[in-house]
């Protein structure tokens, strides 16, 4: 049986190397696949999977051309801009983080400056020109105007902070000064040096130069309530310091001995004869090496002084008013 139609129907062929190629030749003498599949006695599925498929032309990719290098003078002006206008960005960022921001608005300005700062620096790295450059430098000198305002408006707000803190810590300063004059009335310009020592161990963290000064007015406030059986463990820093001061200084102690006479003649009186012992204790102590414990002793005799005063209306503040008119050496 040969090749052909049969019956209606077209006989099945083995596809192989040689029918592919025919198909491909009357392909390219421009048959259809419809004149083909009957010439060759195919399939028309047949044909069209073996039909030569068109190939689209490639289309060349546009190949970016080399980018044009700058002579090495437009170069080194380039590089020597950017690092200009990056220095002067710097020196902006770091005048905007110096002000304080002493209200809202003027913080939330300073955070936009911050941000405008910012982006001018990225945007600087990736300048390739010096046109684009100078852009940036014009944009940086609208920001430095900001920074000028913004500095001329929280400049004066941050000095009115400053000599309000610098007043209420002076303020403070003096009334622990006549808090320590009680206590222990040793003269004004060492008893400054004693709360100036405890101020400076005592600043750090969270805890500045006020609430130092707060913390002191605390330890006074105990060594003024101190009762003869009470532990002075908690007033170990002031102890410490006053103690440091008393080691060979003698003319403190002679201030203290002096000051202590005066303030029992005055409040004390002939029933008192429990205080008239302590008081001559007192003065042993002053004349001993024992410096923390005359300290102590001179916290506790003050303190009972100070109870008696109030209870007999005697004015403490008239007595100390006194007593800072005394000479710098008071005894012999």
């Amino acid at each position: 049986m040969g090749l052909g139609h049969s019956d209606g129907f077209v006989m099945a062929k083995v596809i192989n190397k040689d029918i592919i190629e025919k198909i491909a030749t009357y392909a390219g003498k421009g048959y259809s696949r419809a004149e083909t599949a009957r010439e060759l006695h195919l399939d028309r599925k047949t044909v069209g999977k073996y039909w030569a498929k068109e190939e689209k032309p490639e289309v060349k990719k546009e190949e970016e051309e080399p980018k044009a290098k700058l002579p090495i003078e437009q170069e080194f002006e380039l590089l020597t801009k950017k690092k200009e206008a990056d220095l002067e960005l710097e020196d902006m960022g770091i005048e905007a983080e110096d002000t304080q921001g002493e209200t809202a608005k003027l913080q939330n300005r300073r955070e936009v400056i911050q941000d405008q700062i910012k982006l001018l620096r990225k945007k600087l790295g990736e300048t390739e020109s010096i046109a684009d450059v100078d852009k940036v430098r014009e944009l940086a000198a609208k920001v430095k105007n900001d920074v000028t305002a913004l500095l001329a408006e929280d400049g004066p707000l941050r000095k009115q902070r400053q000599e309000q803190k610098v007043k209420k810590e002076e303020s403070l300063m003096q009334a622990r000064l006549d808090e320590l004059a009680w206590v222990f009335p040793c003269r004004r310009d060492k008893a400054r040096q004693i709360i100036n020592k405890l101020i400076s161990s005592d600043v750090h963290g969270d805890v500045d130069s006020t609430g130092a000064l707060n913390r002191v007015g605390l330890l006074l406030m105990m060594a003024e309530d101190l009762e003869w059986k009470d532990n002075t463990s908690d007033l170990k820093p002031l102890v410490t310091e006053c103690a440091n001061l008393l080691r060979g200084n003698w003319e403190e102690k002679e201030r203290i001995m002096e000051v202590a006479y005066r303030r029992k003649k005055r409040i004390l009186i002939p029933s008192d004869e429990d205080m008239e012992g302590e008081y001559l204790h007192l003065l042993d102590l002053l004349t001993t090496e024992g410096y923390e414990r005359s300290v102590e002793m001179v916290f506790k005799f003050n303190a009972a002084l100070s109870r008696l005063a109030e209870e007999r209306f005697v004015d403490i503040e008239e007595l100390l008013s006194k007593e800072a008119l005394l000479p710098e050496r008071v005894i012999g």
